[in-house]
């Protein structure tokens, strides 16, 4: 979820069993009735678990899962060593090397990042994003600014103009409104204007130029293949990604105060004034609005799921018509995954349970392990669960998109940490490098 300050009244503010001979006619007949009663159900497959090896990786570097592809990245003598890692058998693919701007952080410190579009694969560190060659590991080309893929062929590029001297001096302390640039550079004062730029991912070529006034919030547009939606002062815009062309436009009321917009499964949510208003992406169209009643200190987070605040706890929205289905008991966080709502204990991401998207009913008791692990921005992915257990290794679990229970999937023999995952990969760091494991159904 992204999160973009804006104002929309100014140029932007913004076990196993016993063998079948053991069983008795009785036991027969019982299991006659019971396979009529369950006439059409599905037998729930196994999933197979397997360790697909060792990525060797320092202590102090960092990987990420992208693309089916584990990536490390490491710093050294003032270069970035990235490599790619496939799956089945174990091997590197590819080693870059390219420039670091600096010697700390790497693919997850720092806000650094790793994206597969296509045939290339995004690295970003710090502010700048470095293009990779997908299959070779070659440079194609680098921006100075964060790219984001709108398509496995089309970037684009955020870059804002500020007042001079309104730079934010982080040291002092000061309190106040910031606003933040594409590189995360705070200022006191929103920028003057901002331009988008659409980019070609395989050469770097400019393919259009988007001028707005003010701050703005772009997003890959859900529904919509090959176009983004922008939301501007005064107006939402549904633009081709390809050309930068405006596909549909539409006014905005004007109001009071600072709006922040996220995108929700379809939706785009507009915040402002303690009013939430949601407009449907394909068409702009406004579906529903309503009141958002102050949090009152409630630090809960709802990422994925179309949710309100309401005192302590959180409220669970119709998408359709804003009316609230359901509710949180407090203290608790949502995230959409395995087709369920995963209820974390707030604040410390630990699992407790999968409950039913549409009621809150709770379908899957969590409460047993410690941390999770999902493919981001995935709501249907599964959700990997981990705990330690006594000599030191760790148990893993996991809970398959809509089954009733987590299905155990083995036990490390060494404790390991930091795991990531995506639909069929797990990769933990572990005190000798990266343990590498898959599973599938």
């Amino acid at each position: 979820m992204a999160l973009i300050e804006i104002s929309l009244d100014q140029p932007f503010a913004v076990a196993a069993r016993p063998p079948a001979y053991r069983y008795r006619v009785p036991g027969l007949g019982l299991a006659v009735l019971l396979v009529l009663a369950l006439a059409g159900a599905v037998p729930v497959a196994a999933v197979r678990w397997q360790h697909a090896g060792l990525v060797p990786l320092a202590a102090d570097a960092d990987f990420q899962i992208a693309g089916g592809r584990v990536f490390t990245l490491e710093v050294s003598g003032g270069r970035r060593l990235t490599s790619a890692w496939t799956i089945s058998p174990l091997r590197r693919l590819w080693r870059a090397t390219t420039t670091a701007e600096d010697s700390a952080g790497g693919l997850i410190q720092g806000g650094s990042s790793v994206t597969v579009a296509g045939d290339v694969v995004l690295l970003r560190a710090g502010a700048t994003t470095t293009v990779l060659d997908a299959r070779t590991g070659a440079v194609r080309w680098t921006s100075p600014l964060p790219i984001v893929a709108l398509s496995d062929t089309v970037g684009m590029v955020q870059d804002e103009q500020f007042q001079p001297g309104t730079e934010y001096d982080e040291s002092s302390g000061a309190p106040g409104a910031l606003f933040f640039s594409a590189a995360g550079r705070p200022h006191t004062q929103p920028p003057l204007r901002t331009n988008l730029t659409g980019v070609d991912l395989a050469t770097g070529r400019t393919r259009w130029i988007a001028p707005f006034a003010g701050s703005i919030y772009p997003a890959r547009a859900r529904g919509v293949p090959g176009a983004l939606i922008v939301l501007a002062a005064g107006t939402l815009w549904l633009r081709s990604a390809r050309d930068g062309s405006v596909l549909r436009s539409q006014a905005l009321p004007t109001g009071p105060g600072s709006a922040w917009g996220n995108v929700v499964g379809n939706l785009l949510m507009i915040r402002q004034a303690g009013v939430v208003s949601a407009y449907t992406i394909t068409d702009l169209e406004k579906r529903w609005q309503r009141s958002e009643p102050a949090d009152d200190g409630n630090s809960a987070s709802c990422a994925g799921l179309t949710c309100v605040k309401s005192g302590r706890r959180l409220l669970v929205l119709d998408p359709a018509t804003g009316v609230a289905r359901w509710h949180t008991g407090g203290d608790v966080d949502l995230l959409p995954a395995a087709g369920y709502a995963l209820e974390m204990q707030s604040g410390l991401s630990r699992p407790l349970r999968a409950v039913d998207l549409g009621t809150g009913a709770a379908r899957v008791d969590l409460r047993d392990w410690q941390t999770f692990a999902l493919a981001p921005g995935d709501a249907g992915s599964p959700i990997v669960l981990s705990r330690q257990v006594a000599g030191g290794g760790v148990k893993f679990g996991v809970l398959m998109p809509g089954r009733p229970v987590v299905q155990v999937l083995g036990v490390t023999r060494a404790a390991v940490t930091d795991c990531f995952a995506d639909t069929h990969l797990l990769a933990c760091r572990a005190r000798a490098g990266i343990e590498v494991f898959s599973y599938a159904s």
